[in-house]
Order: structure tokens, then sequence, then C-alpha cells
């Protein structure tokens, strides 16, 4: 049979395919012994953890690879010690971790946070904290699609009717890591001789905008130091403006971008101080994210010959493209029944959002989670003065309009704290606190495209010159089946049928 098998001259086209979309669990454990210079541990009122993420490594193992990622872990012990003066430690561990990657992957996105912090008081000066990591691990791999349906000939090419649609596919880029240093002071508002217990700064991003070769951040750096003053604990704040600009390599005026923000080091001292009212602070942070634009690619969807038989091949792929990616932010009011009534004064609040799952329903993304959110206060009678903490899961739902899609919905997504605020209110503790979500819907649809076509050259379709055949289109056809079933084109069904549209919408007959 003499056959002709279109082959694969078509320049490729690349489409981004998420290959890798799995959780990484992970354990840290470290038994940490207390330097010299600070108390001894005589109650545990909380430990806050927080991941600093280092690096990454990819090696290829024939057709799949391993992925190998790590960073450090900070923690923040707060206690009181034999004094019954209220303290603070940093303590950090290195935390590593590994997972198979299914394919190559061209960029790899890890989202890891703190499921669970157990610490353990072993002896005076002595703490062991264990840590459950939980990472989510994204690889994205950029895929060619290569059509194999190119004719041969100027002669065969002539008789080939394509049916050709413009898909929207993903592509998804990491925006390199930026450092931002700050320095300044606080107002101590005429409080003398303050001494620092604790220390941390929230990095909330609440306007993104892309623009060439950048993606403009804007927001606000909040800077808060717990203190030790004459008259008992101070809180000093310091709000600083977040305005940067992050190098984007090939970002244009219209891609979508999606940015968090975390502390990195935060050091107080009064060293430098003439003044002794006033501290001074210098704080490290990092700004890191994505970039996300969708373009239109061509992928022929169908191919036949209007001189001879065909023989088609289709194949299924997996089209990505972004629904929505966006900086915003929400607040969360809630009342939550009091653990107990021995707190006469908050000192500070120890809060950490973490977003837990996504699901999809009615056109809308509902993105949920919970605040872990710890109390330290104080108890004050005649006889004595004691530092106390409660700890509270607080959940939290927040809801985005992504429209209506036909193909599964993926959400990608990091939370950050801004302000929070709590107090009690009879049996409740009333709970303010800002959210600050950064997450992107992806949409994968199923695309079926033409993979092969043989032309089957000895089987030559004859046509009756003189025989005038009509077709009555049933609900649902097109002018493209039509014209594939009796193996001419769109272009002569509309000449013979005066038909200026694609559509056959109120045509009740078609001369084939």
């Amino acid at each position: 049979m003499a056959e002709l098998n279109l082959g694969t001259e078509k320049e490729d086209q690349g489409l981004q395919v998420l290959t890798t979309d799995s959780v990484v669990a992970s354990d840290v454990s470290e038994e940490f012994s207390l330097p010299d210079y600070v108390s001894e541990i005589r109650k545990l009122l909380c430990v806050r953890a927080q991941v600093l993420p280092e690096s990454k490594f990819i090696s290829d193992s024939g057709n799949s690879s391993t992925l190998e990622f790590g960073g450090v872990v900070t923690y923040l012990v707060i206690y009181t010690d034999d004094e019954g003066s209220l303290c603070a430690l940093p303590l950090t561990s290195n935390y590593e971790a590994s997972t198979s990657l299914v394919s190559h992957p061209t960029t790899v996105i890890i989202n890891t946070t703190v499921d669970s912090v157990m610490p353990r008081v072993n002896a005076p000066r002595k703490i062991t904290i264990k840590s459950r990591l939980k990472s989510r691990v994204m690889g994205w791999e950029e895929r060619e699609e290569r059509e194999r349906i190119e004719g041969k000939s100027t002669a065969d090419e002539m008789f080939m009717e394509r049916s050709v649609a413009e898909e929207k596919t993903v592509s998804i880029k990491q925006i390199s890591m930026q450092n931002i240093k700050v320095s300044g002071s606080f107002d101590t508002q005429g409080e003398a001789k303050l001494v620092p217990v604790w220390c941390d700064a929230k990095i909330t991003a609440s306007d993104v905008k892309v623009q060439n070769n950048s993606v403009s951040v804007r927001g606000e750096i909040a800077i808060r130091c717990i203190c030790k003053g004459q008259e008992g604990m101070v809180t000093l704040t310091k709000t600083e403006p977040l305005a940067e600009e992050m190098e984007a390599q090939g970002a244009m005026a219209g891609d979508m971008a999606r940015v968090s923000g975390r502390c990195v080091s935060l050091a107080i001292s009064n060293e430098q101080s003439q003044d002794s009212e006033r501290l001074f602070y210098d704080l490290t942070s990092e700004l890191e994210g994505e970039l996300i634009r969708n373009t239109d690619v061509a992928l022929t969807k169908d191919c036949y010959s209007t001189r001879s038989e065909t023989e088609e091949q289709y194949r299924i792929i997996d089209i990505y493209s972004c629904a929505k990616a966006q900086n915003t932010s929400f607040t969360i009011n809630e009342g939550v029944k009091r653990k107990g009534n021995e707190i006469n004064e908050i000192i500070d609040i120890i809060c950490d959002p973490v977003c837990e799952k996504a699901e999809f329903k009615n056109g809308k993304a509902l993105l949920s989670g919970k605040l872990n959110l710890t109390v330290i206060g104080k108890k004050e009678s005649d006889e004595e003065l004691e530092y106390l903490s409660e700890s509270y899961e607080i959940p939290y739902k927040y809801a985005c309009d992504v429209g209506k899609h036909e193909g599964d919905l993926i959400a990608m997504w990091d939370v950050s704290l801004g302000n929070v605020n709590a107090r009690y209110e009879g049996e409740k503790l009333l709970v303010n606190a800002e959210i600050y979500p950064s997450y992107e819907i992806i949409e994968r649809q199923k695309c079926q495209i033409l993979d092969s076509l043989v032309i089957k050259k000895d089987k030559e379709i004859k046509k009756e010159t003189s025989c005038v055949r009509v077709y009555f289109p049933k609900e649902g056809d097109t002018l493209w089946e039509i014209a594939k079933k009796y193996h001419t084109t769109v272009a002569a069904l509309k000449e013979k049928n005066s038909i200026t549209e694609g559509s056959l919408n109120g045509v009740k007959s078609v001369i084939v």
C-alpha cells in the first residue's frame, strides 16, 4: 500500500507541565545546651519555630531525578528562670530532606512550613526540640510538543485541511531571592533602661505589580521588641514601608506574580545610642516569589486530506493555565473559649498562620487553615508575680472568586501575618488578626491533539462532479466536521452555500 506518513518538521512548541506535586514530611530533632550567659529554665512557656530555606539540588537518575533540599529551623524559646523573670533564647537547627521527581523538571517550587513543635526540658540547662516539617514540592517541566503533521511536498499540502485551536499555556518561573536590610531605632516614649527580652518582624506584601524585567512590591515591615522596664514589661513597635523592585529578567507588563517575605535575622542593641531612651534595630529579610505568564499556543486538533483516505492518531495532553494570581489580605475576628482565668494581663501574642488546603466549588476557591496562637501573660497577686502561657488553634477560611472552569484547579499559596491583637472578655479570648495570603490558581485541562496522520495515496477518493449532494445539519455539527466527512474544505462549503461566518446557526441544509 502506498502511504505518505506526514513527518516531524513543524517547529517545536514548549508547554510547561506539572510533573510533581507532593508533600514531603521530615523530622528535625536536636538537644541544646543553654550557654552560660543565659538563665536556667524553670518553666517553659512557648517555643516558636520558623523555616529559612537555603538550598536545593537536583540530580538526574535515568528517567527520573532526585531533589535534595534543606535550610535552617529557627526557634524562639520563651521561659521563666529561677527568679521568675521572663527570658527568651533564640536557637537554630539544620534540616535536610529529599524526594524523587518524575522526569527532569526545569522549575521546582518548594514551600516548607512547620507542622508541629514538641519541646522537652531535660534539665535546667538542656532542652530537646523536635519539629515536624511539611514541604510541598511542585516540579514544572518544559516539554516540547512536536507535531507530526507536516506534508512532504507542495502537491500534498495543497489538499490538506487542518483544524488549529489556540490554547492558553502557563509559564512559571521563580523570581530570584532578594535580601532587604533595614536599620533604625524605637521611640521608647520616656521609658529608660529598657532590657530587650525578645523581638520579631513581620513582612507583608500587599501590592505586587509586574513591570518590564522587574516586579514592584509594596507593603510594610512591622518590627516589635518586648522589653523589661523598671515598671514591668514594655512592647515597642516600629513600622517601615516596604518598597522594592525585584529583578525578573524577561518579565513584561501584564504578567502575573505573587511574592512572600520572611525575617531572616533581627538584632536589637543600645550600644550605639548616647540617648538612654532609644533602642536600635538591624533587620535582614528576604523576598521571593513566582512570575506567571499565560501565552497562546496553536495546537492542531485534527487534519485530513481532501483527495485520499487518511488514518489519524490522536493523543491526550495536559494543558496548564493560570486562572488567578494575587497578593491580598483579610481579617480574622474570632472569639474562642478561654482556657483559664489566671492571666491578669496579656504581654504578647505569638501567632503563626498556616494554610492547610484549598477547595473549589461554585466558581470560588476556599483556602482553609488555622492560627497557631500562644498568649504570653502574667498572673499578679499580692503574694507573687507569675508568667503563664495559653495555646489556641483558631480555624479560618478565605474565599476568592476564580470563575467557572472546565478543568481541574490546583492552588499554590503562602500566608503571612500582619497585625494581631487579643484581649480577654469574660470567658472568651477575642482575637483580631490580619492575614496576607499570596496564591495562584492553576487550571489543568485535558486536550486532544493530532499525533500523526497517514495519507493512503492508493485510496484516492473519486468525486462525481455532476452529482449535487445536500447535507442536513444536526444540532452540534460544525463546518469542519461536515468538510472532513465529505473530503472538501471549509472554504469550499462557505462559497457554495454563501456562508460568511464559521457557524451553522440558522442553516438548514448544506450543499457539499
